[in-house]
């Protein structure tokens, strides 16, 4: 699975919602069940709220999807509805990048954070990328791996890299 696979999935979901006048799911936990079965029927090897041992945490953090095989990918979820509820700037997503970047690359070759927004105004990459470069990783003794944003809009498209290093 990669970063083009990803992004098509996302607009698989998006075209899947269109077909609706009112569509059924705008929420993240509506849309996490497409999203599974998305990623079931194309990659087969998909957990659904996936462990991850986090250095300092003593209960194991949970990221939403794993993708196994031989190159495993853990991915995170984030939604903005088609009323602008819920937001996908960096400030908003901070738990979910402080949970991916922590994941070994033993454990994942790929962190992702896919971005679907159902909202008519779509965010542009200067933007939603300026707002991602705002967050930190946090303090602590652990490995740290950068994780791909992958923003999906019915008229744009793009991913970026966050970096926890700053």
């Amino acid at each position: 699975m990669n970063i083009e696979e990803i992004t098509d999935v996302g607009v698989q979901v998006l075209r899947l919602l269109d077909d609706y006048s009112r569509a059924p799911a705008h929420r993240e936990m509506l849309i996490d069940p497409i999203l599974y079965a998305f990623l079931k029927g194309k990659f087969g090897a998909v957990a659904r709220q996936h462990h991850v041992a986090v250095y300092g945490s003593q209960r194991p953090k949970r990221i939403d999807f794993r993708v196994g095989g031989t190159n495993p990918v853990v991915l995170e979820l984030a939604v903005r509805s088609p009323k602008g509820v819920g937001s996908l700037l960096g400030k908003s997503n901070t738990s979910e990048l402080r949970k991916l970047c922590k994941v070994s690359t033993t454990q994942a070759k790929l962190r992702a954070l896919l971005l679907i927004d159902l909202y008519g105004n779509n965010y542009t990459k200067d933007h939603l990328q300026e707002s991602y470069e705002k967050i930190h990783a946090g303090p602590g003794k652990f490995e740290r791996n950068s994780v791909r944003v992958i923003y999906v809009h019915m008229n744009n498209r793009f991913d970026f890299s966050w970096s926890p290093f700053k």
